[in-house]
């Protein structure tokens, strides 16, 4: 009795995209109030705190997030660089000038391309 036994080779899955520090992604991150862009204050950095592997809020607590980058004066956005592919859930501060209080809002964005630049807006109250 012959038996014969073959295989058939599969390919590898594409490597899933798994969110953190060291990749080449950027995301632009713009603040506005209602129609209103925000900029960035020398007196008054803004911040965009970066959680990794979600794009579900971990709350307002700094320490939830893994990572932040803080503005550059008159600048009206901020660059999280640096960054993989993957799920980001990003926590934006913006400082109004015109009522002097400090805004906030949040963000979900999955990022699919290994390298890049995302640019978003962040509504904030």
């Amino acid at each position: 009795m012959l038996i014969i036994y073959s295989c058939v080779h599969k390919p590898d899955p594409p490597p899933k995209c798994v969110a953190g520090s060291g990749g080449s992604d950027m995301i632009v991150v713009f603040a506005k109030h209602g129609n209103t862009p925000i900029p960035n204050y020398f007196t008054h950095p803004d911040t965009a705190f970066i959680k990794f592997g979600t794009t579900i809020s971990p709350g307002s607590n700094p320490e939830n997030f893994d990572t932040f980058f803080v503005s550059e004066p008159g600048e009206d956005h901020i660059h999280c660089m640096g960054l993989k592919c993957g799920d980001y859930f990003i926590y934006r501060t913006a400082w109004d000038s015109v009522e002097n209080v400090r805004r906030y809002g949040v963000y979900g964005i999955s990022v699919s391309e290994t390298s890049g630049e995302e640019i978003i807006t962040v509504p904030v109250n």
